[in-house]
């Protein structure tokens, strides 16, 4: 594999994966470039914390944290976050797969001046339609993006790599009060403020696994309204650019 890992952290927070981790343990094995990986675990007791560990162990770059008790998803996505020491950082969720050029695309694109990247992805709601071929976006045109259900690019953190020195000039972090749409919140406050360009690239690299028990299929009534909150946020966020 090339040289890229002072280019890129992979953060995966884990949680009661069961047989849902293997396969992108294999795909981030399969990867065609170097990269530094954080595998956060949340307080599993089903024997994630443990596979996480000897995945990691012995390999340059791969690093394990296990909670003693469960935290919440951004708790486990700010660990890793505030230990990335890479020019970019991609937030990858455990029991998802990602294509063996996830890691080399991501850090390739990331050329000076590129604020993020995103990449497009499938998932079982069926993908958007995509554009044919790689287009730049100024801030206003992914916040577009990003700040609504549905769209092609999407506003989730999983299929995107963001400029570290950028979330940390906006002193970003994940918000760890919510249950629900934390990424949202996360990826339109960072392209408020980040003037950007952006870099899509829709060749289709990330896929959304459909898991029972994943935070979007549990999430109660109390959770969905406060997701409507957070795009109020977001909607405000929106007015601020003009």
């Amino acid at each position: 594999m090339s040289n890229m890992a002072e280019s890129l952290t992979i953060v995966i927070p884990t949680y009661q994966l069961g047989a849902y981790f293997e396969p992108l343990l294999a795909d981030l094995t399969h990867q065609t470039a170097d990269f530094t990986l954080w595998l956060v675990d949340d307080g599993s007791t089903d024997g994630t914390a443990e596979r996480g560990a000897a995945f990691v162990r012995g390999i340059p770059n791969f690093h394990h944290e296990a909670f003693a008790e469960h935290r919440g998803v951004s708790v486990a996505r700010n660990f890793g976050l505030a230990r990335a020491t890479t020019s970019a950082v991609a937030f990858v969720d455990g029991d998802d797969r990602i294509a063996p050029t996830f890691a080399a695309v991501m850090a390739r694109a990331m050329t000076p001046g590129i604020a993020a990247v995103a990449v497009g992805y499938r998932w079982f709601r069926g993908a958007p339609p995509r554009q044919a071929q790689e287009v730049l976006l100024t801030q206003r045109e992914m916040f577009d993006q990003v700040s609504h259900h549905g769209t092609e690019v999407g506003g989730y953190v999983w299929n995107k790599a963001f400029r570290t020195a950028a979330i940390h000039a906006a002193n970003l972090h994940f918000d760890e009060t919510l249950p629900i749409a934390e990424d949202y919140l996360f990826t339109a406050s960072f392209v408020a403020a980040t003037p950007g360009p952006y870099a899509y690239l829709p060749a289709i690299l990330y896929t959304k696994e459909n898991r029972p028990n994943s935070t979007i299929h549990t999430a109660g009534w109390a959770a969905r309204r406060q997701e409507d909150a957070v795009f109020a946020r977001i909607r405000q966020l929106g007015r601020t650019l003009g």
